[in-house]
């Protein structure tokens, strides 16, 4: 045991020289092994910006009339198909009646874009009126119709509901009658129950025939009979 004390001073500087080359090999295997794995990976391409998405073209004020234009003719021949329709006036008969809030505002709307409508590209400050016009007109064509919808005959008496009805089922007994004596019967009939309506309603609303939808009563003429 006595030797081993002696000799333990000579000893640790060896324990010391060993850790030291210990560590330092441990270091160059890690580097190497590190330096091989970056070399092995593949070499990844970025992954690639997404490039910035622009805004659709703007279109140019004429195209936008041109719509708004299109859009008029729409609403235009949609009005004119039911006023000219006794059908889909005693069916909707709020939208033939100004004093509806609905309908009373379509009309104004509808008249301003008449009154700024053109055949041809006009001014840049007349057409941007018109663009908006015709917006709020067919905004306030749908509103309109929707409110008819609901309302139905709902502001006439009851006497006067039982007309609407009676005449509704005569005119569609005008439409598809068997022969020319059936519809103009149905119609003459359907006439007298319109006037009869007119008359009950009086001063008390703000309602009537539409005038071409009177004509097309009127003016009706049966079909040939077919062999």
């Amino acid at each position: 045991m006595m030797p081993l004390l002696d000799l333990q001073p000579l000893l640790w500087p060896l324990f010391v020289l060993l850790w030291v080359v210990l560590s330092m090999y441990s270091r160059a295997a890690l580097h190497r092994r590190w330096h091989a794995h970056s070399r092995s990976a593949p070499n990844r391409p970025p992954f690639p910006a997404s490039a910035p998405t622009s805004p659709p073209p703007r279109k140019s004020l004429q195209d936008r009339w041109n719509e708004a234009r299109a859009r008029y003719g729409e609403i235009a021949g949609e009005y004119g198909a039911y006023e000219s329709d006794p059908l889909q006036v005693l069916r909707l008969p709020a939208l033939a009646d100004p004093e509806v809030p609905s309908t009373g505002r379509f009309i104004d709307a509808f008249h301003e874009a008449m009154a700024l409508h053109t055949d041809t590209f006009p001014p840049e400050a007349m057409a941007k009126q018109f663009i908006a016009a015709t917006d709020a007109a067919a905004k306030a064509w749908a509103a309109a119709r929707e409110a008819a919808e609901k309302l139905r005959a709902s502001r006439f008496t009851a006497d006067e509901r039982a007309l609407i009805a009676q005449g509704i089922k005569l005119l569609e007994l005008a439409q598809g009658g068997a022969t020319a004596a059936e519809q103009e019967a149905a119609l003459s009939a359907a006439r007298h129950v319109l006037a009869k309506l007119e008359r009950s309603v009086g001063a008390r609303l703000d309602w009537r025939v539409p005038l071409p939808a009177r004509r097309s009563i009127e003016r009706h003429t049966p079909p040939p009979l077919t062999a």
